[in-house]
């Protein structure tokens, strides 16, 4: 899977390929971390950017996009799935592309901090 990976990067970045490193962000799942998968990474040369343990504090959903649904929803009673998910669709709905944009700029921040907090739970 990997080399195919790399063939299509190599086959939409023709120009690019060879002047740029390969920054792999490898997760913790077994398949991503067997031996063959490392042998893999070592012979492509990419670098390999570590998964810390799963946080909840890290997911770019949990920091961002569901603290502002929860905000959404405070208070409100559902009688059906159908009417959680109308609403859903709804708060998604009526997010701009600047409200998703501004979530993803402020990740590399909030990892950093909890980076700095070596695992410990991040303090909202």
């Amino acid at each position: 899977m990997l080399i195919k990976v790399r063939d299509a990067i190599r086959e939409k970045r023709r120009n690019e390929f060879g002047m740029k490193v390969v920054l792999y962000h490898q997760d913790n799942a077994r398949p991503h971390v067997s031996t063959m998968t490392g042998w893999t990474l070592y012979k492509l040369e990419w670098d390999l950017m570590q998964h810390p343990p799963y946080s909840p504090d890290m997911a770019p959903s949990g920091f961002y996009l569901f603290s502002h649904l929860k905000l959404h929803l405070d208070g409100a009673i559902f009688n059906s799935n159908e009417e959680v998910v109308n609403e859903g669709d709804l708060f998604l709905d009526s997010r701009t592309p600047q409200f998703f944009a501004e979530g993803i700029e402020k990740l590399p921040k909030h990892w950093q901090t909890i980076v700095d907090l070596i695992g410990d739970y991040y303090p909202h």
